[in-house]
């Protein structure tokens, strides 16, 4: 069974702590986006050198393959973004079901290989008065290409697999997880989000 070399892991579910959206508003006017990242392997070392396909949620067709762009971290692990964005408004429920508040979400996308998967791992990001939640999906590719088949996740076991996959192994995380470190809403559709992007190193047994 794949072990995970030792990290620090955040909820990796948002639903943990965060109802479903109720109903996604229209989109807004397109705004600008400046995301800064440093890429990190499990034991928290950066990950220099490493090239990924980046996408945001409002890009054509996110979610099939070569959509966004690809990127590649500096010598420590770090990356940046630029781009025009669509933000969603939406309300939704945090620590009641009798209470809705107001976000502003952001999706961004990150491929990586996962056990020799290409995998979408998909972030959403819901701008809150309480400041920035966030909740990661990951996706791999289905029959028609799209990157729409999850990882399958047993409740039982707390533990994910991919579907199909004659080994059936089982993995204790889906690989990848995403901290929030600063944001900042700069007025005028401007939003600046800082992140570090956690890379688990699965060690076959």
């Amino acid at each position: 069974m794949p072990k995970p070399r030792p990290a620090r892991w955040a909820s990796l579910l948002l639903g943990a702590f965060l109802a479903p959206a109720i109903a996604a508003n229209p989109a807004k006017a397109s705004d600008r986006l400046e995301l800064r990242g440093v890429m990190q392997n499990g034991r928290g070392q950066p990950m220099a050198g490493e090239p990924f396909r980046l996408v945001l949620g409002s890009d054509a067709t996110p979610r099939q393959p070569g959509a966004g762009r690809m990127l590649t971290t500096d010598a420590r692990g770090g990356f940046s973004l630029q781009a025009p964005v669509t933000l969603q408004h939406r309300r939704i429920r945090i620590d009641s079901m009798f209470s809705r508040h107001d976000s502003q979400l952001l999706e961004i996308g990150f491929e990586f290989d996962l056990l020799g998967h290409p995998a979408l791992h998909w972030i959403e990001v819901d701008f809150t008065s309480r400041g920035p939640l966030r909740g990661i999906d990951t996706f791999l590719r289905g029959a028609g290409g799209a990157f729409d088949r999850p990882l399958t996740f047993h409740r039982d076991r707390q533990a994910w697999s991919i579907p199909d996959d004659p080994r059936n192994l089982m993995l204790t995380s889906p690989g990848t997880d995403l901290r929030i470190d600063d944001w900042h809403s700069e007025g005028a559709g401007n939003w600046r989000l800082e992140v570090t992007v956690i890379r688990e190193q699965f060690e076959m047994r």
